[in-house]
């Protein structure tokens, strides 16, 4: 259980300040996609803001303290934080941070939620799945819109990866055929 704790610490840490990282870019996004950009990056952190309430308030069911220093929460983030120069970061570079980022938490909830069901912590991998596809989602629609923008002047020339979460979807495909051996 004590890997658990320390994971989910890490998730909240982690969302934190991602959570902040989109608030920041909302308020600094510039160009062509602004009001595409500026509603989305919106969304997205009003969201994670209800994940955060969400995540924190299981951490204290399972009577865990969260972590609730600024500082502590950057020291086990494993989102970087957004730079002081946001306000000179590009939307392209925005898109760009955002996706790798929200990548970046893809892979920790996943790791998390496999702890949690080894542990059989039903309540933890239902609030996990949930933020597994939430996080999914944002990658696919960064990445959208970097692809679709390519060429256009506004976001382009980004990289894109393949979603960690294809090893989500291939779990969740395994446990739904073994339940349905197993009735």
């Amino acid at each position: 259980m004590e890997k658990l704790f320390k994971q989910l610490s890490d998730v909240q840490a982690s969302l934190f300040v991602l959570f902040h990282k989109t608030w920041i870019y909302h308020w600094n996004v510039t160009g062509p996609d602004f009001k595409q950009l500026h509603d989305m990056f919106g969304e997205q952190y009003e969201a994670m803001f209800e994940e955060l309430d969400r995540v924190t308030e299981h951490m204290r069911y399972l009577n865990m303290k969260p972590v609730s220093t600024l500082t502590r929460i950057t020291e086990v983030s494993y989102v970087e934080q957004a730079a002081n120069s946001a306000q000179g970061i590009n939307a392209k570079g925005m898109v760009k941070d955002l996706m790798e980022s929200n990548q970046t938490l893809l892979t920790l909830l996943i790791d998390t939620n496999n702890t949690a069901e080894r542990l059989e912590s039903l309540g933890t991998t239902n609030i996990l799945g949930d933020f597994i596809e939430a996080h999914g989602k944002f990658v696919w629609m960064l990445r959208s819109i970097a692809e679709t923008a390519r060429g256009s002047g506004a976001v382009e020339d980004i990289a894109t990866e393949q979603p960690v979460a294809e090893e989500f979807i291939e779990t969740i495909e395994t446990t739904e055929i073994t339940e349905t051996i197993e009735e």
